[in-house]
């Protein structure tokens, strides 16, 4: 069980949110904005990365060029969705 997949699918929202399908079925909302303001996520205010978003099952990850330049593991998701680190 330890390597189920937990993303079905990711789609980028126009309001720097990204729209995360669950392998459990949920789809979660996450807000972006303000991440996008720190040095960790700061590629995803160009919109041709934050809407290159694409999901192996197991992480986020988003292409400049062809090339993978950021990913969201599922564990840093799930802390992305419980503490906004950003206030």
């Amino acid at each position: 069980m330890q390597n189920s997949r937990i993303f079905r699918a990711v789609t980028p929202m126009e309001d720097a949110c990204l729209q995360v399908e669950m392998e459990s079925g949920c789809t979660v909302r996450l807000m972006m904005h303000r991440r996008m303001q720190s040095v960790r996520f700061r590629l995803l205010r160009h919109q041709d990365v934050f809407r290159s978003v694409a999901t192996d099952g197991y992480r986020l990850i988003f292409y400049r060029d062809g090339n993978e330049v950021l990913e969201i593991s599922a564990a840093t998701f799930m802390d992305l969705l419980a503490v906004d680190r950003t206030q």
